[in-house]
């Protein structure tokens, strides 16, 4: 017997039915686990809070060492010059950048040996925000005091990676393949470095080999963060240069690093997900004999 409206009632509770098998059927998938996963990882660690504070260590950690390692390169140019170049900025805004930025011949003449060593450890806040985030993505302890010389081993590593890449766009400038060549190098170089990061800071808890798809993720991300921030990147700065000057850069240039460092935390998050997995994805991500997959869902 119908409603008012002329709707059957058993009609409308097949339907029902169906949307709930249908959605049983589905949280079954291995796509709905992965899903749910990466979701609850994102809600423990807090994703925005964390990636803020990664992007302001990384502004005044990793910057000021990029700067004089940039002033004791081969290249004469100065650490502004260099910035500007890699940025692609426009004569306005990198004369903006002069006037904030120290020449080699200050650099050299103010920092010693000393004061570079005192600049790498002063720079390990970055390596603590870094061990932080992945300890409680992995959901382990922090490591103690004692092995004090991983935070240095990372900013070593970050810092020699900015090196090697800029080292191959030089390199590889104006050639044919430049661009394939120039993201290839980025993806297996990040890949090595965002696997090794939290393999050392977590103390090695967490295998290499498990640790290395959210390295590959990371790496995969930042090079399309590259090639978006070549477009991006200049407009965002040289508007700043316009509007408020040297500070305006330096918002710009933080909410670019703040991009960088969510999509370091999303891959970092989503690669857990995947190793943790109970299916096959999981499966080839620990490397397990392909013999264990007969279970496998």
């Amino acid at each position: 017997m119908s409603d008012a409206r002329g709707t059957d009632p058993g009609l409308t509770g097949r339907a029902r039915g169906l949307a709930t098998d249908q959605l049983r059927r589905l949280q079954g998938t291995g796509a709905w686990r992965l899903w749910t996963a990466c979701a609850t990882g994102f809600v423990r660690i807090e994703p925005f809070d964390r990636a803020m504070t990664l992007a302001a260590q990384a502004f005044t950690s990793i910057v000021p060492v990029l700067i004089v390692a940039a002033a004791f390169g081969p290249s004469h140019r100065g650490p502004g010059d260099a910035l500007a170049d890699a940025v692609g900025l426009s004569p306005e805004a990198r004369d903006a950048l002069a006037g904030s930025v120290p020449t080699s011949a200050q650099v050299s003449s103010s920092i010693g040996v000393a004061g570079i060593l005192v600049a790498l450890i002063t720079a390990t806040a970055y390596s603590r925000a870094l061990e932080r985030m992945y300890a409680k993505i992995w959901e382990v302890e922090r490591p103690g005091l004692r092995t004090a010389w991983r935070w240095l081993a990372t900013i070593v590593a970050v810092v020699a990676a900015v090196a090697l890449l800029r080292i191959t766009r030089e390199a590889t400038a104006g050639g044919t393949w430049s661009g394939v060549a120039d993201a290839a190098a980025e993806i297996l170089v990040w890949t090595a470095v965002w696997t090794y990061v939290p393999w050392v800071l977590l103390q090695r808890e967490v295998a290499a080999r498990v640790l290395l798809c959210g390295g590959l993720l990371s790496a995969v991300a930042l090079a399309v963060m590259s090639a978006v921030g070549a477009i991006y990147l200049p407009i965002a700065l040289e508007t700043g240069a316009r509007q408020f000057g040297v500070l305006g850069m330096t918002f710009a240039y933080i909410g670019w690093l703040f991009a960088l460092s969510f999509a370091v935390l999303v891959a970092s998050v989503v690669g857990r997900a995947c190793a943790l997995d109970d299916g096959r994805l999981g499966r080839v991500v620990r490397g397990e004999p392909l013999s264990d997959w007969h279970d496998a869902g």
